[in-house]
């Protein structure tokens, strides 16, 4: 019976750290680039795109390497965006 009692204890215990864990705030970083410098980074990741695709890398990696700079550049464009929304004052 102790048995049980130690067993039932440690998977509560161990529900309450994973709960406890589970909630931990993500953090977020926020990097300010002037316009030039985000141009210059976007055209720069174009570039190895179009590298990447006519180098001598197996398939998968071409895919990963594309899908990874696509997504980057994705997020990019999200972040600028939002941020152009957020500068813009609302007329009132």
């Amino acid at each position: 019976m102790r048995k049980n009692n130690n067993l039932v204890k440690g998977i509560f215990i161990g529900m309450g750290v994973m709960a406890l864990t589970a909630f931990a705030a993500e953090k977020t970083f926020t990097l300010k680039f002037s316009e030039t410098e985000i141009n210059k980074h976007y055209q720069k990741l174009s570039v190895i795109r179009q590298i990447v695709d006519n180098s001598n890398l197996s398939h998968q990696e071409v895919v990963y390497v594309t899908k990874s700079i696509d997504s980057l550049q994705a997020e990019i464009l999200t972040q600028v965006k939002a941020q152009l929304v957020q500068e813009t004052p609302s007329k009132k």
